[in-house]
């Protein structure tokens, strides 16, 4: 199958379908069936181009629309409502933002995608927060056919054992009493103090943004998570990551 893979101003990549795909699009809808968009965050280059190549080969009436290699990215493209996904492939050792915060993040505000969780780890060292992400199914990228029938059960509509709908995810994110969500902005600030121990100055030239916003955000962070230091707030967000 032709695929182009075109670079999209550092929001990962968008992929078009090549006049193959668009043909069996075509014909896919015409015989009214329903056409699978799916999209993957993977920070690891190799690992995109495997899923890719798997959905081409292995995935029938599917294909992937974009691809990101971080949270920032990939909430940029599903908050534009052409690029939502029915299906994203998430990565749940992302650098920066981790995978389990991205998914909470898509939950709480999108019950259309469906959400599955891939790891190179063992899936029981993430079970737990992926579930409590709201996320759809837990697999493993080092086998490629756990991988397609993990994607088949989302492209049915159905969820993995142990796991919610996203409806019923999403109800329970809302109204469990839970440690509070952090914005992507302030995960990044927190990210960059805890595995880099930058300072205000730097955090602000790193973000691009003023020093006096990074104190805001920090003084955000710190009512939100009920710590008294930056330090402490470092310490509760590390230990519930």
């Amino acid at each position: 199958m032709a695929v182009e893979f075109v670079e999209e101003d550092g929001n990962g990549l968008k992929l078009n379908m090549g006049m193959e795909d668009r043909t069996s699009t075509a014909h896919t809808r015409s015989a009214g069936m329903t056409f699978c968009r799916i999209a993957i965050v993977d920070n690891d280059e190799m690992a995109l181009r495997s899923l890719i190549r798997i959905i081409h080969e292995r995935i029938r009436f599917a294909s992937p629309i974009w691809t990101a290699a971080t949270a920032r990215q990939a909430l940029e493209h599903c908050s534009a409502p052409r690029d939502i996904p029915d299906v994203l492939l998430v990565d749940m050792s992302l650098e920066g933002i981790q995978g389990p915060s991205l998914c909470r993040h898509i939950r709480l505000g999108n019950t259309k995608t469906r959400l599955l969780a891939i790891t190179s780890f063992s899936t029981t060292m993430y079970h737990d927060k992926a579930v409590h992400a709201g996320v759809q199914g837990l697999i493993s990228k080092n086998d490629e056919d756990e991988i397609v029938r993990g994607i088949h059960l989302m492209q049915c509509g159905e969820v993995m054992e142990g796991f919610e709908s996203p409806v019923m995810a999403q109800i329970r994110l809302k109204h469990e009493p839970a440690p509070a969500i952090l914005s992507i902005r302030e995960e990044e600030i927190l990210d960059l103090v805890a595995t880099c121990g930058l300072v205000d100055r730097q955090i602000a030239d790193r973000l691009g943004i003023a020093e006096a916003t990074v104190r805001r955000h920090m003084h955000n962070i710190m009512k939100k998570l009920g710590a008294r230091t930056s330090r402490q707030a470092v310490a509760i967000w590390l230990n519930n990551r």
